[in-house]
């Protein structure tokens, strides 16, 4: 009986710490993606450019493409550049459907807002279906393949927990 006790006692404190470590990870990922958003949304080209391993890729199913993420970073440099300088704004957010890993990978599957408002005043509303696979090195979480799907709608963005 008393090994019953023992090893319930056992199991559960396996499934709370593996609980406890679960929360750290995505703790952890919220801030890595609210970095990504604040240095979106600041344009600052060297800040996103950052959060990238060094050997990330980027697929996109829209435009049939597949390249690093430094190659990505130099096409969409003009946009934060733009940001930057006040002559663009842009709102990202992030939500998810999906969020496995462990202490130092992480799956995460979601949709992505990109809210912009150009130059000539004009706002567009995107919202992208996308899969992230991310890798923490030294203590610090980079994405490591972001895969942007199709278009979602506004109605599965309402229908995501926010982060």
């Amino acid at each position: 009986m008393e090994i019953r006790a023992g090893i319930k006692v056992v199991f559960i404190g396996l499934l709370f710490s593996c609980n406890v470590f679960a929360q750290d990870r995505i703790t952890e990922l919220n801030a890595y993606w609210n970095v990504v958003k604040e240095n979106v949304e600041a344009g600052d080209v060297a800040g996103y450019g950052a959060t990238f391993h060094e050997d990330g890729i980027l697929v996109s199913d829209r435009g049939k493409v597949c390249y690093s993420l430094r190659e990505a970073l130099e096409q969409w440099r003009n946009g934060l550049e733009k940001t930057n300088k006040g002559i663009t704004k842009v709102n990202l957010d992030f939500r998810f459907s999906e969020r496995t890993g462990d202490n130092t990978t992480a799956f995460e599957r979601g949709i992505f807002r990109h809210n912009l408002l150009d130059e000539h005043g004009e706002r567009t509303e995107r919202f992208i279906h996308f899969d992230a696979l991310l890798i923490k090195k030294n203590g610090k979480w980079q994405i490591m393949l972001e895969h942007q799907k199709l278009p979602a709608t506004k109605e599965e963005w309402m229908g995501m927990a926010k982060m």
